[in-house]
């Protein structure tokens, strides 16, 4: 099983850089991070190949600092199809740099002005134009669901949706991001939905819920999970994006048991 940690969330207290070696030290395979746009992307690249890491996602960006800010909440639901276009063609470049080929997606907030089928038809046809610029530029776009409590806006809180709408728009470019503690805070089920979907889904991001903590806390059995993501034959990244709670938790020493499944 590969395993990635990101680095915007995990280590905060450790200068960037710092937090790319503690990666490799807790015996990751690979690094991932948000945005780009203020980072140094060819500092970025050769820490990682310096420590054999490598960097498995971030977030789609531009260089733009107002669609930046866009990009973070989500453009899909208000049909901003050329500005998701200039967005994936910038963070191509970008992800080149960095040996990168996926980028998380996020749909959107809901609006009064816009009826939710008319925000799940607005990200369809973004989506269908979207492909074809992530076609070209060869990188993955990541769709990613959002709990309602963490992000009360969100338009696409639950998974079966988010599958739904990917598999509409029908291309190899497109995937979920099936973050698992997003998908127990608003339905659980975690198994089935991986096991039935995971032809669609192009990474996981895993935290214990409800605290967005270590895996070893709260309602998720994951050494059961990470059980059934592996009898799937998944291929990709498992990232640890979470806020430390306990001081006693080992992350290397938990990967290293959850290796040894």
């Amino acid at each position: 099983m590969k395993f990635s940690i990101c680095i915007d969330m995990m280590f905060a207290s450790l200068p960037f850089g710092g937090r790319i070696d503690k990666a490799a030290e807790m015996g990751a395979d690979a690094i991932e991070f948000w945005g780009w746009r203020e980072k140094d992307i060819d500092a970025i690249a050769e820490r990682a190949k310096r420590r054999g890491l490598d960097i498995c996602l971030c977030n789609l960006d531009s260089a733009d600092p107002a669609l930046s800010a866009d990009l973070m909440r989500g453009i899909l639901t208000h049909g901003r199809s050329e500005d998701l276009a200039k967005a994936i063609h910038e963070s191509g470049s970008v992800m080149r740099r960095l040996g990168c080929k996926n980028a998380i997606l996020l749909a959107g907030d809901n609006d009064p002005d816009i009826s939710p089928e008319r925000a799940l038809e607005n990200s369809f046809k973004a989506l269908s134009l979207g492909v074809k610029a992530a076609e070209e530029e060869d990188i993955n776009l990541l769709l990613e669901p959002l709990n309602t409590y963490d992000r009360s806006t969100y338009a696409l809180p639950y998974s079966a949706p988010a599958f739904e709408l990917v598999r509409a728009v029908a291309s190899k470019n497109l995937g979920i991001l099936l973050d698992l503690y997003h998908t127990q805070r608003m339905e659980g089920n975690l198994i089935s939905t991986l096991t039935e979907n995971i032809d669609k889904i192009g990474h996981f991001h895993v935290a214990g819920s409800p605290w967005r903590c270590e895996p070893t806390l709260g309602e998720v059995d994951y050494k059961q999970v990470f059980d059934a993501i592996e009898n799937t034959g998944y291929k990709g990244h498992i990232g640890f994006e979470y806020r430390q709670k306990s001081e006693d938790f080992d992350l290397k020493k938990y990967i290293e048991s959850i290796r040894g499944i």
